[in-house]
């Protein structure tokens, strides 16, 4: 491949693609750059990045540029993209605390002799003022990432920042859409001046087809909201509180978690 930026022209170094898989993934290529005076290897790396930026942008997270003098007229630059795959260092599946007013499904109920035992279908903890429900643990994977790199840029630590507290727009690693949700990072150079971030997340799955007192065929994604509209139902002398509607509500922004250079 060979392209123009800059004001430099980028031809493929002779023998240089190469490429590694493994825990981590790795693409390699050389090119030499000229233009039509003396080369400045700076300027080059500077006309390679600019090339990156404005057509393989998704890439430049990922991207390590290395620029080095071979004569006036030519640079050899060498250019890295580094993938890492998702690969927890820590990780806890304690789940996490939700509010419910409606259950799953009534096991059963239970009058003192001679009283009727009202139907809530499935509402809980109900009273003339209300329903008032309880906290319950739901299914939740906290995991957290760790990758170093040789520079964090501005621009990549602004887009972690615009990352955190979204859920993730389109399938990612192992989770499909809306099931995974940023949680924020922390990192800092290390003693050999590589910069170590640690990325933290959690994940939901998502549900379908959930059925709540009368109501079917509701569909959730793992960090929305969900919450049971109770209305009022008399039934003989009693005004009782039965699920009327369901709402699913998004509470997090979804994103690209494609900018964070982990998969």
């Amino acid at each position: 491949m060979s392209f123009t930026s800059g004001g430099y022209n980028f031809d493929t170094a002779a023998l240089s693609e190469k490429a590694s898989r493994g825990k981590s993934h790795s693409d390699f290529a050389a090119y030499v750059a000229t233009n039509d005076g003396d080369v400045d290897p700076t300027a080059a790396a500077d006309a390679a990045f600019s090339y990156y930026d404005a057509n393989h942008h998704d890439l430049v997270p990922y991207l390590q540029i290395d620029a080095e003098y071979i004569n006036a007229r030519h640079a050899l630059v060498s250019i890295t993209l580094n993938q890492t795959k998702l690969d927890p260092v820590s990780f806890s599946t304690t789940g996490a605390t939700t509010h419910l007013n409606q259950s799953l499904q009534t096991r059963g109920v239970y009058a003192a002799p001679g009283a009727v035992a009202p139907i809530y279908h499935g509402a809980i903890g109900v009273s003339d003022s209300g329903v008032a429900g309880v906290d319950i643990t739901v299914p939740a994977f906290e995991f957290s990432v760790r990758k170093k790199f040789e520079y964090v840029s501005t621009a990549y630590l602004l887009a972690m920042v615009s990352m955190t507290g979204r859920t993730n727009s389109s399938p990612w690693s192992i989770f499909a859409a809306g099931e995974a949700l940023f949680l924020g990072g922390e990192g800092g150079e290390d003693e050999n001046n590589w910069v170590d971030v640690t990325y933290h997340f959690a994940a939901r799955p998502n549900e379908s087809n959930l059925t709540i007192g009368n109501i079917s065929g509701v569909e959730k994604y793992g960090w929305d909201y969900l919450w049971v509209k109770h209305g009022e139902k008399v039934v003989g002398d009693r005004v009782l509180q039965v699920p009327e509607a369901a709402y699913v509500e998004q509470v997090y922004r979804g994103g690209n978690f494609g900018v964070l250079g982990i998969s």
